[in-house]
């Protein structure tokens, strides 16, 4: 882990993730860094603490640009990855609404 300091932040995220993932395999979980694949074995979400954020990585953002929530693109740093720093940020609300989006999606990525 880079930095245990956002060990809190990364369990709430990590939360709303495994919560919108139901059924799917999850290959790590671990405090720091969770991963979860499709049941195709392709990439699906993770959560990982980095040194001066959390990064929230979901693929299927990545084929589907569409379904982003304007209130998660200041979070935005990538394709497919939002950075977050503090646990009161109001648009991890809004991360539970995109992940439901993500979640209707498996199979079509």
């Amino acid at each position: 882990m880079k930095n245990p300091t956002y060990l809190f932040l990364w369990a709430k995220l990590a939360d709303i993730i495994r919560e919108n993932s139901t059924g799917l395999p999850i290959t790590v979980d671990e405090p720091g860094d969770l991963r979860i694949e499709t049941k195709a074995g392709r990439p699906f979400a993770s959560v990982r603490i980095q040194l001066h954020h959390v990064g929230v990585y979901l693929l299927p953002l990545y084929y589907h640009p569409e379904i982003l929530p304007p209130a998660l693109s200041s979070r935005k740093s990538g394709k497919a990855t939002f950075r977050f720093t503090k646990e009161d940020d109001a648009s991890i609300d809004e991360l539970f609404v995109l992940m439901q989006r993500c979640r209707s999606l498996v199979g079509n990525y």
